[in-house]
């Protein structure tokens, strides 16, 4: 939570920053190419410059804002380019001079980076990861993994079924579901078209599903069709398509792995109110077995590694999606990993930047994904 506070915080003092900036800047353009005003002149250039520059200040999640954003550190970087060049009495030509005074350069940097993070948001890749676990397993399992779709920000149901017809070509044996497949701006008909999508897809031992801090929001507004809550009808569309939720609950698949999944520590934004501890959930558990863990977040890798678990799957992070959003979840260890897959001593984690993203079409920070787990155990060394 102290993460959420600083970032806000820093997100609001950048934010006023930059709008300032952006101002002063089409001000000093306009000032270079049409010398002189006239009072009227000033007035009109003057609340222009401020529609564009503060009005999408007011919607932060406006893409405009994004790119605004971009623009703006381009600026600033051209500007301490010129101060360079002022200091070693490098007289430029005119042209370049007024190229500068334009922000092009800024520009069509922007442009370059926007048009990556739209190509970065619908491509999506598959990943493969090997992990071998130090317990014995009657064979090597393929686990496929997909989270933070948000249904409705990217993909459409043709796209979707793609990516589905992907994974089940990879023959996995069981399909995990990590939490935020649809959000608050899904419509209930996405949210049935999302969930018939992945249910659908074929695999030997099932598919399973965890909520996310999004997907079970408690901002919901009612099902108009029949008085439920969007939650239940969430839940309904799930398990009407052979989905099983996992809700601090372990299932033993195939005689060889417990799979645990969690409740988010964020439903409800109760903060883990009613979510129970690791050693709860296993407490009846065969030890011996290989432990997987799906967890929307990835946090208490720790506390999972002292109770003896072996792999731990989670979403969430998005890879940072924007930069620098991820900078800043390193740098204040919002989680305990952003991306990709490490080892805390027996236990491996991995995080995956997620198949879509959220608020924006657009990622400047890691690829869209789904993940391939090749499970071995010590005897398939």
């Amino acid at each position: 939570m102290t993460f959420f506070i600083i970032l806000i915080i820093v997100f609001l003092i950048i934010g006023i920053a930059e709008q300032v900036y952006f101002y002063r800047k089409i001000l000093g353009a306009v000032n270079y190419f049409l010398g002189h005003l006239s009072k009227l002149q000033k007035i009109l250039i003057t609340t222009g410059a401020f529609l564009l520059t503060f009005v999408p200040a007011f919607y932060a999640f406006a893409e405009w804002f994004i790119i605004e954003f971009h623009i703006a550190v381009f600026l600033l970087l051209t500007d301490l380019a010129a101060v360079i060049v002022r200091k070693k009495n490098i007289t430029l030509p005119e042209w370049a001079e007024a190229v500068y005074k334009t922000g092009a350069v800024a520009f069509l940097l922007t442009c370059v980076v926007i048009g990556y993070g739209k190509y970065n948001m619908y491509h999506i890749v598959r990943t493969d990861y090997d992990v071998t676990v130090d317990k014995s397993l009657s064979h090597e399992y393929t686990i496929a993994l997909v989270a933070d779709l948000h249904y409705g920000i990217s993909l459409d149901a043709e796209e979707l079924q793609a990516v589905a017809n992907e994974i089940e070509a990879a023959s996995p044996d069981f399909v995990v579901l990590c939490g935020d497949i649809v959000d608050e701006n899904t419509t209930l008909e996405g949210m049935d078209e999302a969930f018939s999508i992945l249910g659908g897809i074929k695999s030997r031992l099932g598919v399973y599903y965890v909520y996310g801090n999004h997907d079970s929001s408690n901002y919901r507004n009612l099902d108009p069709s029949t008085g439920d809550s969007v939650d239940k009808h969430l839940r309904k569309a799930i398990t009407d398509n052979r989905i099983a939720i996992l809700e601090d609950h372990a299932v033993l698949i195939n005689e060889d792995i417990v799979f645990v999944g969690r409740r988010d520590s964020m439903k409800g934004m109760g903060l883990n109110e009613g979510r129970m501890s690791i050693r709860q959930i296993l407490k009846n558990a065969d030890r011996s077995k290989v432990i997987v863990v799906a967890e929307h977040q990835p946090n208490d890798y720790e506390t999972l590694r002292k109770a003896g678990c072996d792999l731990v799957l989670s979403g969430h992070t998005h890879g940072g999606q924007i930069f620098p959003f991820g900078f800043f979840a390193e740098l204040f260890k919002a989680n305990d990993m952003t991306y990709g897959c490490e080892k805390w001593g027996n236990l491996n984690a991995i995080v995956t930047s997620g198949i879509a993203g959220w608020g924006f079409d657009l990622r400047t920070e890691h690829h869209s994904e789904y993940v391939m787990i090749h499970l071995k155990g010590k005897n398939d060394q």
